[in-house]
């Protein structure tokens, strides 16, 4: 059979069967004649060709779909391709959010405190949610963690010897290395001075032996710090020179009882000085009343009152100076009390009161802090406290200068000052940090009295050389009747203080008590 004739074969079979004349029907129609009669075409081979160059898979699946044209092989290559591509698509996801976990598992292991505990909180919530706002959440986080990174703790170390590496572990060899080959004296000296110092009586005038000694042996050999025999020593002779310092108190004390002593003497001595002159004066009035004008002429009656008057004279000049002496040895004796009263009133305020704010010191707080607990223990009134911190109060200093932090610290505490109570005690506990006990309050009063802080701190306007700076804080508020020991209770504040920072800052914890 001739090719001729599979073609006529081939129109009359379309024709027949009512078949539309479309270049596929005829080629499905001329390849099914052409092999029914043995006669072998290569047009009709191409799609077994093609079938034969892909992997068996593919030719299994092909197997069961009667796959015959070509139209039918790009159908089916086309359908496997997508489903491939949507594979990748989902393989591809579950790689980098392994990725982030392994990176984050890292970061956990590095030496530094904010950045492990941010990696944990990362990984802990990745683990619970791994979807779209999870990691814009995430993201959010490490984009402020960078904002605000803290690299002084290195600048402050380069400060001291020359790094070439900014990789952790090759700066420890570095240190290393520098450790052994440079003398010890260099890193000690520093630390020498300071210890002369502190050991350095601050009252007394004078050091003893001992202490002479180790000063003279640290100024010349401050390696010396790095035995165990000298820091036993040092930690005695601190001692010892704190015993110095009561000494010279107590050699002061004593003066001042001499001086008061003598005072005291000096008035006896006035009273008998006005006695003897009195005795004098008595003396020189009977002298007077003695004299016999009949028996003694007139130039030597002039001669005996000359001399008593000069008597006189003499005594209550005598009398006069003692007086005036003494009255100013009390005067003086009177001025240096005063002055000590005032020095000891002054310092006695000084703890209690921070220089910047005006607002009670740490020291007065723990010391009110440690009263109200007491009242506590004793007869069971209640009190709560807040810990309140300035948020991003390092980028503000950062940003606008130290004094503008000044500013913002001191008008912060005036704010804070202005809504507490009169039975309220509020302080600064230091740095950006600030505390409110409040006596015989609960924990929903208290968490009221903190949100109304937050909200007038938000909306007060702090102004820097005619700028305006944005000023928020976070508070941590417990009530003392949740804790067992006043440290717990404290610590318990601090706790929710660090979680308002990681929950966005400018808020109060708990939120939902």
């Amino acid at each position: 059979m001739t090719i001729n004739e599979i073609v006529k074969a081939t129109i009359t079979t379309l024709t027949k069967n009512r078949i539309a004349m479309t270049p596929e029907n005829y080629a499905n129609a001329f390849c099914r004649i052409a092999k029914e009669k043995g006669f072998m075409v290569e047009d009709c081979k191409s799609v077994s060709r093609f079938i034969e160059k892909l992997n068996p898979a593919m030719q299994s699946d092909l197997s069961k779909y009667n796959v015959k044209t070509p139209d039918e092989l790009l159908t089916y290559l086309v359908a496997t391709l997508n489903r491939l591509v949507g594979q990748s698509e989902g393989k591809q996801s579950l790689i980098l959010i392994s990725l982030v976990k392994r990176l984050l598992q890292s970061i956990s292991l590095l030496h530094n405190k904010e950045a492990k505990e941010l990696a944990s909180a990362s990984l802990e919530r990745i683990e619970y949610l791994a979807d779209h706002n999870t990691f814009t959440l995430v993201k959010d986080k490490w984009f402020d963690f960078l904002g605000q990174y803290d690299d002084d703790p290195m600048k402050k170390l380069k400060a001291y010897y020359t790094l070439k590496s900014d990789d952790f572990s090759e700066i420890v060899d570095e240190l290393i290395t520098l450790e052994q080959n440079q003398e010890e004296s260099h890193i000690f000296e520093p630390l020498a001075s300071l210890i002369i110092a502190s050991l350095s009586p601050s009252i007394a005038s004078s050091m003893d032996d001992d202490l002479a000694t180790l000063s003279y042996e640290l100024r010349n050999s401050p390696s010396i710090l790095n035995t165990k025999e000298v820091q036993d020593e040092i930690k005695l002779l601190v001692k010892r020179r704190i015993s110095l310092d009561k000494n010279e108190v107590k050699e002061r004390i004593a003066s001042l009882d001499n001086l008061l002593g003598d005072v005291s003497s000096k008035i006896v001595t006035l009273i008998d000085n006005s006695n003897m002159s009195h005795d004098k004066i008595k003396g020189i009035k009977d002298e007077l009343i003695a004299l016999d004008y009949t028996k003694h002429s007139f130039e030597m009656m002039k001669e005996k009152l000359i001399t008593i008057a000069n008597s006189l004279e003499i005594e209550t000049e005598s009398l006069v100076h003692v007086m005036q002496d003494d009255d100013k040895k009390v005067k003086n004796l009177q001025e240096k009390v005063r002055k000590l009263e005032l020095a000891l009133a002054k310092a006695k305020k000084e703890t209690r009161k921070d220089f910047l704010t005006n607002l009670i010191s740490k020291r007065g707080l723990d010391e009110d802090l440690n009263r109200v607990d007491k009242s506590y223990e004793r007869y069971g009134i209640d009190y709560s406290i807040c810990f309140f911190d300035l948020d991003k109060f390092k980028m503000l200093n950062d940003t606008f200068g130290h004094e503008a932090g000044d500013i913002v610290l001191k008008y912060t505490g005036q704010v804070m000052n202005k809504i507490k109570r009169d039975v309220d005690i509020f302080g600064r506990y230091g740095g950006e940090e600030f505390l409110a006990i409040l006596p015989n309050t609960a924990l929903g009063g208290a968490l009221i009295f903190a949100e109304k802080i937050r909200q007038e701190i938000e909306g007060y306007d702090f102004l820097y050389k005619g700028e305006r700076i944005t000023v928020t804080v976070s508070a941590g508020v417990t009530n003392r009747k949740d804790f067992s020991s006043q440290k717990a209770m404290i610590e318990g504040a601090d706790k929710l203080l660090y979680k308002a920072k990681e929950a966005g800052r400018n808020r109060v914890f708990p939120e939902n008590a």
